[in-house]
């Protein structure tokens, strides 16, 4: 009795814990769907840009929680963090290009650029400047880590550990670069309604 007791309060906790996650994405996931009612002219980039920010930095947290199995040698493991971080580097690059819609009107005679150099120099040069170069660093340590799973045979021997591990720092590197990047673009889109 006190063991199916323990495992039904498994299952609570786990359907409770899902149930927070689904809330946080829902949520997190409106903030860039606001700028399709905003005002700005780029209303249609924001949104993807958001959205895809929102979502890469969701599923490459995501693949995290597939690397801690495959970083103890589960095969199935492997294949799903191969199939998650592929899904996360295509929505990068997705980003990456809604970014660079979104700089050509930054960069604009009249753009955002303008008023932070003019009335927060520091501001443009760490938020702007440092992000976007962070930011974009995200797609090479993602390609890196999925080649490394792709290529590396199932009977590496000895190697499969030093791979694993660099195959998580890459990851953890990945990850950083698209945090630094969605908290940042956050404040760059909180100083332009300004």
């Amino acid at each position: 009795m006190s063991g199916q007791g323990a495992r039904k309060d498994k299952v609570f906790y786990k359907d409770v814990a899902a149930a927070q996650g689904v809330m946080a994405v829902l949520f997190l996931l409106l903030v860039p769907l606001v700028n399709m009612f905003g005002p700005g002219y780029q209303r249609t980039a924001s949104m993807l840009h958001g959205l895809g920010a929102s979502l890469t930095l969701l599923l490459s947290t995501y693949a995290m929680h597939a690397y801690y199995g495959y970083a103890r040698g589960s095969g199935t493991a492997k294949k799903k963090l191969q199939q998650r971080l592929l899904l996360t580097n295509v929505l990068t690059l997705g980003t990456i290009v809604t970014a660079n819609w979104l700089y050509a009107g930054y960069q604009a005679p009249d753009g955002a650029s303008e008023w932070l150099k003019l009335h927060a120099p520091a501001g443009h040069w760490v938020l702007m400047e440092y992000k976007e170069f962070v930011a974009l660093m995200a797609f090479p340590f993602g390609t890196a880590a999925s080649v490394l799973l792709w290529r590396m045979p199932e009977d590496a021997g000895g190697e499969a550990a030093v791979i694993r591990y660099i195959v998580g720092m890459l990851l953890t590197l990945l990850w950083f670069c698209l945090l630094v990047g969605f908290a940042f673009g956050i404040m760059l889109a909180k100083w332009k309604m300004v």
